[in-house]
């Protein structure tokens, strides 16, 4: 008791030296609670001594003397030695699941995450109400992108545990790589119902919006902003939309909050100067994309648009260099081939203008 008071406010070393003078003292039983208490405050070394000298009769006793060990070897990146002795421990005991947990740590310590998935779908059989363990495989597999494998087990977790929301985040979340969006919306609705953050609410918000449903994506843009006024991506992504509405001072209001945030994101420069163009406002949209320009000087897209801005207004000359550094980028960007020959036609190069608008039809 002396130890856990010590450790629960804050008095390791106290704890640790508790725990460590009950090891020493005659037990008829082996101190399986002190050694997990050592290894849980990182004190593998003293954990480490007591069940090396340990003598064990009982497979029950040998069983988890090798588990503890296995797990001061593994925190000791003493990889090799903790997966014999948790393989040790599983010869004994098979149908213990944690057993075969710690084996697919050390596997992923490995980097061997099939034989991973395989410890873990034996922990599986061993306790199958565990969702936990069906969440680390859906984890596994979506980290090396197999998703159909991921989807399977996070809906595993869904069945087992149906009100936990990061469970069905994380389905919906692979319904989105896999482009199903409908599929998405539902489970990110789930999600949402069960406790997620604001934040889920516009990871839904966009998936409505790319399954056509473009009222419920703003219903659920708004809802994010409303919790969290500065929350970047929704202020973004719900101006995008408001944009593509045709509703441009809805779209500014919105990108112009975003500004303050991150005064210094080139995409976002490049948003606001896209909405002023269409507002008729092009010398301060020019601002904005050469703003954008001195943080990423050769980007494409930003390039592009600024030629397009500067050809409105007639500013001929800089539109061509600004062009020909795009076309330096992308030889094959038949969008500026057509826009340069677009130029050359304005200012009576027809013969040069051709030669860009054939080559922007056979890259089209």
């Amino acid at each position: 008791m002396q130890a856990r008071w010590n450790g629960r406010f804050g008095k390791t070393d106290e704890a640790i030296q508790n725990w460590v003078d009950l090891l020493n003292r005659e037990s008829s039983r082996p101190r399986f609670k002190e050694v997990g208490y050592l290894i849980e405050v990182q004190a593998l070394q003293e954990a480490r001594g007591y069940l090396e000298q340990l003598e064990s009769d009982s497979d029950e006793d040998i069983s988890e003397k090798n588990y503890l060990l296995s797990k001061c070897y593994l925190g000791q990146a003493l990889i090799p030695q903790a997966k014999e002795k948790i393989e040790q421990a599983i010869l004994k005991k098979p149908q213990n699941a944690k057993y075969w947990d710690l084996l697919a740590d050390c596997y992923l310590e490995l980097g061997d995450w099939r034989e991973a998935i395989k410890a873990l779908d034996n922990s599986m059989r061993a306790a199958p109400q565990n969702a936990e363990t069906n969440y680390r495989m859906g984890m596994i597999y979506s980290f090396h992108e197999e998703y159909h494998e991921a989807l399977r087990c996070f809906q595993g977790c869904c069945q087992l545990r149906p009100r936990e929301f990061l469970y069905w985040e994380m389905k919906a979340e692979m319904h989105l790589l896999l482009e199903q969006l409908k599929d998405a919306c539902n489970s990110y609705e789930r999600a949402l119902r069960y406790g997620g953050t604001p934040d889920l609410a516009a990871r839904l918000a966009y998936c409505y919006v790319q399954n056509g449903e473009v009222k419920k994506g703003i219903q659920y843009y708004k809802y994010t902003l409303k919790y969290e006024p500065d929350h970047y991506d929704s202020l973004s992504n719900l101006a995008a939309v408001y944009q593509n509405l045709g509703r441009s001072q809805e779209a500014l209001t919105l990108l112009e909050r975003a500004k303050n945030i991150y005064p210094k994101d080139p995409i976002l420069l490049n948003n606001l100067a896209f909405t002023l163009v269409h507002q008729g406002r092009t010398r301060k949209a020019s601002e904005y994309y050469r703003e954008a320009l001195e943080l990423t000087p050769d980007h494409p897209l930003i390039l592009y648009n600024l030629s397009v801005c500067l050809t409105r207004k007639g500013n001929w000359q800089e539109g061509i260099d600004l062009i020909n550094q795009l076309l330096k980028i992308e030889p094959n960007h038949s969008a500026g081939w057509a826009l340069l020959g677009n130029i050359y036609d304005q200012i009576d190069q027809s013969e040069v203008a051709i030669d860009c608008f054939n080559k922007a039809l056979k890259l089209a």
